[in-house]
C-alpha cells in the first residue's frame, strides 16, 4: 500500500467511524445538581447525555394529587425505584399498580404508562437508558 492509499484509508475510518464519547468517573454533590423544571415532575439531574451515551438519571417528587398523562418513550427504556410516597400507577399490559416506597419498575421502550394519582409525595430516581435528556 503506497502513501497516498494509506492516507485514504486513515481519512476514510476517520469520517465513517462515530466518535465515542470516554467514559469517566463522575461525583455530584447534590448543590451542583441542574433543576429540570421541563420534564413530568421537578428534578435534579444526576447524569445526562452530555455525560455519556448510556443513560439518562435524575431524582425528584411528585406531590401528592398530581398526574402524570399516559405516554411512552419510543427511544429509551425506563427503569424507577420509589425512594418514599405511594401513588397509583398504570402500565400497559399490567394495569394499574399501586407503589410505594421500595417498589421498582422496569418499562421497555414504546410501553405506555402513567400516573394516575399521587397518594402520599413520591421520591424518585429515574434512569432513561439510552439517555433522553
Amino acid at each position: 500500500m503506497g502513501k497516498r492509499e494509506n492516507l485514504k484509508s486513515r481519512i476514510l475510518v476517520r469520517i465513517v467511524t462515530p466518535k465515542v464519547m470516554p467514559l469517566k468517573p463522575i461525583i455530584r454533590d447534590e448543590k451542583d445538581l441542574v433543576e429540570d423544571e421541563s420534564g413530568s415532575f421537578p428534578a435534579k439531574i444526576l447524569l445526562s447525555s452530555r455525560d455519556t451515551r448510556i443513560a439518562s438519571v435524575k431524582v425528584g417528587v411528585l406531590e401528592k394529587g398530581k398526574t402524570i398523562e399516559v405516554h411512552s418513550h419510543e427511544g429509551s427504556d425506563q427503569i424507577e425505584y420509589y425512594m418514599d410516597g405511594k401513588a397509583v400507577m398504570y402500565i400497559e399490559g399490567l394495569g394499574e399498580r399501586i407503589i410505594h416506597k421500595g417498589s421498582f419498575t422496569y418499562i421497555p421502550k414504546g410501553v405506555k404508562h402513567g400516573i394516575k394519582e399521587v397518594i402520599e409525595p413520591l421520591e424518585i430516581i429515574t434512569i432513561f437508558i439510552p439517555p433522553l435528556f
